[in-house]
């Protein structure tokens, strides 16, 4: 599959340390084949939320098709989903 960040989640890879950083390229890694904790968002035909310890990524994936779009990535209580 392939993913497409959009503004928010480049600006927020940039601004974490690098430790936080290579958590969340793993995390995107297992996102592109699909693995993990993920759930779709009540009220949303194809938003889906990836949870990785306290942090939450928030994408669109049609079914069928190869491209992700991730939204937003932030910490838990700061998601605005």
């Amino acid at each position: 599959m392939e993913l497409i960040l959009k503004k928010q989640p480049q600006k927020y890879l940039r601004s974490v340390d690098a430790k936080t950083r290579q958590k969340l390229y793993r995390a995107l890694e297992q996102l592109s084949r699909l693995e993990g904790n993920i759930v779709p968002l009540a009220g949303y035909a194809s938003r889906y939320r990836y949870k990785i310890e306290h942090y939450r990524i928030i994408f669109d994936w049609i079914r069928g098709q190869i491209i992700i779009t991730v939204i937003e990535i932030n910490t838990r209580t700061n998601i605005k989903y």
